[in-house]
């Protein structure tokens, strides 16, 4: 017999929810199976019912996902990877609380992973709270430094705070320097031959 759970997202809820000036308690509807107290966990059904949904992720297949890696922590609550992919569900579908709230449950699982720390800056970014983000990217960029995703991830953000100083530019060239993807070292590029040359900040970046 399975024991349901309703999970409780507070600290990050109270952060996403645009215009608050303080944090408030959002309940979240959360709810997947645990195995109850006591029973051994299935880290290796875990892991093959995450690899299944990576795979339905892959084809576009959201909502299986989603289901796979509820299944995935119903073996294995424990399981970090499955959190931090059930969020990148979430964040797909734009339902930034749960995915918030996986993320900084994937976060505590794995702190020497960068990913989840750099999905939790996205979902700060996507609703426009890009002090938060770009706290969140620094630190995936502190765990990965030679990672240009999460370079420019940060680059961007600070950019969209209006900062444009020396740390800004070399995140940039770093981008340009290490970034595979043809799209982010023209966009860096650009960023760069428009920098000021002093420290002032310019206008913010779109």
């Amino acid at each position: 017999m399975f024991n349901r759970i309703l999970w409780t997202l507070t600290a990050v809820a109270g952060l996403i929810v645009a215009g608050c000036d303080s944090p408030q308690r959002v309940t979240v509807d959360a709810r997947y199976e645990t195995l109850p107290r006591g029973q051994q966990r299935d880290a290796a059904r875990a892991e093959r019912l995450n690899d299944q949904a990576v795979d339905a992720i892959d084809a576009g297949e959201l909502d299986r996902a989603e289901q796979l890696l509820k299944d995935a922590l119903t073996a294995d609550v424990t399981f970090g990877p499955a959190h931090n992919n059930l969020g990148s569900v979430y964040l797909e579908q734009q339902r930034y609380y749960l995915a918030a709230w996986e993320f900084e449950y994937a976060i505590r699982l794995m702190p020497a992973s960068p990913e989840p720390k750099n999905n939790l800056g996205l979902v700060f970014e996507a609703v426009g709270k890009t002090d938060a983000a770009i706290e969140q990217f620094n630190a995936a960029a502190q765990l990965a430094p030679d990672d240009p995703v999460y370079l420019g991830n940060e680059a961007r953000a600070r950019l969209r705070a209006g900062q444009r100083g020396p740390e800004v530019r070399h995140l940039l060239q770093d981008v340009v320097m290490k970034d595979e993807r043809p799209e982010w070292r023209q966009w860096a590029r650009e960023r760069l031959a428009i920098m000021p040359t002093n420290n002032n900040a310019g206008p913010t970046d779109d």
